[in-house]
């Protein structure tokens, strides 16, 4: 097995890993893992459009009007017509949305924290900036052959 092969096998299976064992915790705390990262964007920002939204969690404009709709019902989350411009809508973070997400995301960090005990901040940080440079490095690649 040559090196490249190797190193997609192992990045593969510690991504999978990583994300279920993430997803798991998020779903034992009540909270669907594909809209913790709507939330968490939300937080910060008290309100954006759904295609923001959509880039921020890094999914498609299909999922995140299904996963506002999901919001909307579960009262975390209000859309608000703009005042200028009436075809656009504004998604705003109740404060039960609010309260809820921050509840999750304290238990959810200390899991995180958890899961990564055995790291020191030297090696997570390194690991940061490798898979940053994988990352760059793969995206230019895809740029320059036009996919």
């Amino acid at each position: 097995m040559t090196t490249n092969i190797k190193l997609m096998v192992v990045f593969s299976k510690m991504s999978h890993a990583f994300t279920e064992s993430l997803g798991k915790n998020l779903e034992e705390l009540g909270m669907p893992f594909s809209l913790y990262p709507i939330l968490a964007h939300l937080n910060d920002v008290g309100r954006a459009k759904t295609q923001e939204l959509g880039v921020a969690a890094a999914i498609t404009s299909g999922t995140i009007t299904h996963s506002v709709s999901k919001l909307v019902k579960l009262g975390y989350v209000v859309k608000i017509q703009d005042e200028l411009d009436k075809r656009i809508f504004w998604v705003q973070i109740t404060d039960e949305g609010r309260r809820s997400f921050l509840d999750v995301h304290l238990k959810h960090l200390v899991y995180l924290d958890q899961l990564l005990e055995d790291f020191d901040e030297e090696e997570k940080l390194s690991l940061i900036e490798l898979i940053k440079t994988f990352g760059k490095g793969i995206e230019k690649k895809i740029i320059k052959e036009g996919g």
